[in-house]
Protein backbone atom coordinates (compact mmCIF):
# COMPACT_ATOMS: atom_id res chain seq x y z
CA UNK A 1 0.00 0.00 0.00
CA UNK A 2 2.86 2.40 0.81
CA UNK A 3 4.37 1.78 -2.62
CA UNK A 4 1.13 2.85 -4.31
CA UNK A 5 0.99 6.04 -2.22
CA UNK A 6 4.55 6.93 -3.27
CA UNK A 7 4.00 6.15 -6.96
CA UNK A 8 1.60 9.03 -7.62
CA UNK A 9 3.87 11.80 -6.19
CA UNK A 10 6.89 10.39 -8.06
CA UNK A 11 4.95 10.32 -11.35
CA UNK A 12 3.77 13.91 -10.78
CA UNK A 13 7.31 15.09 -10.07
CA UNK A 14 8.59 13.46 -13.28
CA UNK A 15 5.79 15.05 -15.31
CA UNK A 16 6.33 18.51 -13.84
CA UNK A 17 10.10 18.47 -14.27
CA UNK A 18 9.87 17.61 -17.95
CA UNK A 19 11.95 14.46 -17.51
CA UNK A 20 12.61 13.06 -20.97
CA UNK A 21 14.51 10.23 -22.50
CA UNK A 22 17.38 10.75 -24.91
CA UNK A 23 16.67 9.90 -28.57
CA UNK A 24 18.72 7.10 -30.12
CA UNK A 25 19.20 8.67 -33.56
CA UNK A 26 18.98 12.04 -35.25
CA UNK A 27 16.91 12.65 -38.39
CA UNK A 28 20.15 13.38 -40.30
CA UNK A 29 21.24 9.74 -39.77
CA UNK A 30 23.72 10.34 -36.96
CA UNK A 31 23.65 8.51 -33.64
CA UNK A 32 22.51 10.83 -30.85
CA UNK A 33 25.56 12.12 -28.93
CA UNK A 34 25.47 12.74 -25.19
CA UNK A 35 27.83 15.72 -25.71
CA UNK A 36 25.17 17.61 -27.66
CA UNK A 37 23.28 20.28 -25.71
CA UNK A 38 19.77 18.86 -25.54
CA UNK A 39 16.93 21.35 -25.90
CA UNK A 40 13.54 19.86 -25.14
CA UNK A 41 13.00 16.26 -26.20
CA UNK A 42 13.88 16.50 -29.87
CA UNK A 43 16.82 18.88 -30.50
CA UNK A 44 20.52 18.29 -29.82
CA UNK A 45 23.11 20.95 -30.65
CA UNK A 46 26.85 20.82 -31.29
CA UNK A 47 27.62 24.34 -30.11
CA UNK A 48 30.42 26.33 -31.81
CA UNK A 49 33.43 27.01 -29.58
CA UNK A 50 32.88 30.80 -29.83
CA UNK A 51 29.59 30.50 -27.93
CA UNK A 52 29.14 29.94 -24.19
CA UNK A 53 25.89 28.64 -22.72
CA UNK A 54 24.38 31.33 -20.49
CA UNK A 55 20.94 29.94 -19.66
CA UNK A 56 18.68 27.01 -20.44
CA UNK A 57 15.06 26.74 -19.37
CA UNK A 58 12.38 24.13 -19.67
CA UNK A 59 9.92 25.86 -17.36
CA UNK A 60 7.33 25.87 -20.13
CA UNK A 61 7.89 22.19 -20.91
CA UNK A 62 4.26 21.38 -20.18
CA UNK A 63 3.40 23.66 -23.12
CA UNK A 64 6.13 22.16 -25.31
CA UNK A 65 8.32 25.30 -25.22
CA UNK A 66 12.06 25.13 -24.46
CA UNK A 67 14.63 27.94 -24.43
CA UNK A 68 18.39 28.37 -24.29
CA UNK A 69 20.76 31.27 -24.83
CA UNK A 70 24.47 31.47 -25.62
CA UNK A 71 26.77 34.49 -25.51
CA UNK A 72 29.92 35.67 -27.26
CA UNK A 73 32.41 38.33 -26.27
CA UNK A 74 32.63 40.50 -23.18
CA UNK A 75 29.83 41.74 -20.95
CA UNK A 76 29.03 45.07 -19.34
CA UNK A 77 26.33 45.99 -16.79
CA UNK A 78 23.19 47.20 -18.51
CA UNK A 79 19.90 48.48 -17.05
CA UNK A 80 17.04 46.88 -19.00
CA UNK A 81 13.53 48.27 -19.59
CA UNK A 82 12.35 46.69 -16.30
CA UNK A 83 14.99 48.67 -14.40
CA UNK A 84 17.04 45.54 -13.63
CA UNK A 85 20.79 45.57 -14.14
CA UNK A 86 21.87 42.63 -16.28
CA UNK A 87 25.01 41.53 -18.10
CA UNK A 88 24.94 42.76 -21.69
CA UNK A 89 27.20 40.71 -23.96
CA UNK A 90 28.75 41.67 -27.30
CA UNK A 91 26.49 39.10 -28.94
CA UNK A 92 23.77 36.74 -27.80
CA UNK A 93 22.10 33.78 -29.51
CA UNK A 94 18.59 32.90 -28.34
CA UNK A 95 17.19 29.49 -29.28
CA UNK A 96 13.51 28.66 -28.84
CA UNK A 97 11.81 25.41 -29.74
CA UNK A 98 8.15 24.47 -29.65
CA UNK A 99 7.18 20.80 -29.69
CA UNK A 100 3.74 21.45 -31.11
CA UNK A 101 2.38 17.91 -31.28
CA UNK A 102 1.23 18.17 -34.91
CA UNK A 103 2.70 19.38 -38.19
CA UNK A 104 -0.15 21.86 -38.63
CA UNK A 105 0.44 23.43 -35.20
CA UNK A 106 4.19 23.55 -35.85
CA UNK A 107 3.61 25.37 -39.15
CA UNK A 108 1.25 27.87 -37.49
CA UNK A 109 3.85 28.59 -34.77
CA UNK A 110 6.48 29.12 -37.48
CA UNK A 111 4.20 31.62 -39.27
CA UNK A 112 3.53 33.52 -36.01
CA UNK A 113 7.22 33.71 -35.05
CA UNK A 114 8.35 34.83 -38.51
CA UNK A 115 5.61 37.48 -38.71
CA UNK A 116 6.58 38.80 -35.25
CA UNK A 117 10.23 39.12 -36.30
CA UNK A 118 9.26 41.03 -39.44
CA UNK A 119 7.09 43.33 -37.35
CA UNK A 120 9.71 44.00 -34.66
CA UNK A 121 12.82 44.43 -36.83
CA UNK A 122 13.83 46.40 -39.88
CA UNK A 123 14.41 43.40 -42.19
CA UNK A 124 17.26 43.80 -44.70
CA UNK A 125 17.24 40.38 -46.39
CA UNK A 126 15.18 37.19 -46.39
CA UNK A 127 16.40 33.89 -47.80
CA UNK A 128 15.77 30.15 -47.61
CA UNK A 129 18.73 27.97 -46.65
CA UNK A 130 19.22 24.26 -46.01
CA UNK A 131 21.70 23.35 -43.28
CA UNK A 132 22.29 19.81 -42.01
CA UNK A 133 19.32 18.63 -44.12
CA UNK A 134 16.94 21.12 -42.45
CA UNK A 135 15.37 24.07 -44.27
CA UNK A 136 15.19 27.49 -42.59
CA UNK A 137 13.94 30.96 -43.45
CA UNK A 138 16.85 33.27 -42.71
CA UNK A 139 16.39 37.01 -42.16
CA UNK A 140 18.95 39.73 -41.46
CA UNK A 141 17.84 42.96 -39.83
CA UNK A 142 18.57 46.12 -37.91
CA UNK A 143 17.30 46.40 -34.34
CA UNK A 144 15.27 49.61 -34.26
CA UNK A 145 13.37 49.27 -30.97
CA UNK A 146 14.44 51.74 -28.28
CA UNK A 147 14.25 48.98 -25.66
CA UNK A 148 16.69 46.74 -27.55
CA UNK A 149 20.38 47.50 -26.89
CA UNK A 150 21.52 45.42 -29.87
CA UNK A 151 22.37 46.96 -33.25
CA UNK A 152 21.70 44.17 -35.74
CA UNK A 153 20.90 40.51 -36.02
CA UNK A 154 20.15 37.42 -38.02
CA UNK A 155 17.43 34.87 -37.30
CA UNK A 156 16.48 31.45 -38.61
CA UNK A 157 13.03 29.89 -38.46
CA UNK A 158 12.34 26.26 -39.28
CA UNK A 159 9.96 23.33 -38.87
CA UNK A 160 11.10 19.73 -38.53
CA UNK A 161 8.12 17.41 -38.28
CA UNK A 162 6.13 18.64 -35.27
CA UNK A 163 8.93 20.85 -33.90
CA UNK A 164 9.31 24.57 -34.64
CA UNK A 165 12.61 26.33 -33.95
CA UNK A 166 13.81 29.92 -33.90
CA UNK A 167 17.47 30.91 -33.55
CA UNK A 168 17.98 34.66 -33.07
CA UNK A 169 21.55 36.00 -33.04
CA UNK A 170 21.93 39.69 -32.20
CA UNK A 171 24.96 41.84 -31.47
CA UNK A 172 26.22 45.26 -30.45
CA UNK A 173 27.48 47.69 -33.07
CA UNK A 174 31.17 47.01 -32.31
CA UNK A 175 30.92 43.19 -32.60
CA UNK A 176 33.37 42.12 -35.33
CA UNK A 177 32.57 38.44 -35.90
CA UNK A 178 30.35 37.49 -38.84
CA UNK A 179 26.88 36.66 -37.48
CA UNK A 180 25.87 34.65 -40.54
CA UNK A 181 28.96 32.44 -40.40
CA UNK A 182 28.44 31.73 -36.68
CA UNK A 183 24.70 31.09 -37.07
CA UNK A 184 25.37 28.79 -40.03
CA UNK A 185 27.86 26.81 -37.95
CA UNK A 186 25.34 26.65 -35.10
CA UNK A 187 22.52 25.42 -37.37
CA UNK A 188 24.79 22.88 -39.08
CA UNK A 189 25.27 21.49 -35.56
CA UNK A 190 21.51 21.27 -34.85
CA UNK A 191 20.18 17.72 -34.85
CA UNK A 192 16.51 16.74 -34.65
CA UNK A 193 15.40 13.44 -33.19
CA UNK A 194 14.42 10.81 -35.76
CA UNK A 195 10.68 10.23 -35.73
Amino acid sequence: MKAKKLLLPVCLILLLTGCTSTPKNAADGQKWQKEWTKIGTSVGIEVPAQLTLLDQKDTLAADGLYYATWVSGDSVPYKNSDGKTIDLYDAQLYFLTDEAGSKEKARKRYDVWLAAAKENYNVNTEDTVTLNEQTYTLITYSCTSKGNPYDRGISAFGVCGTTTVCAEFTCLENYTQDLEILLTEFLNGCHFAAE
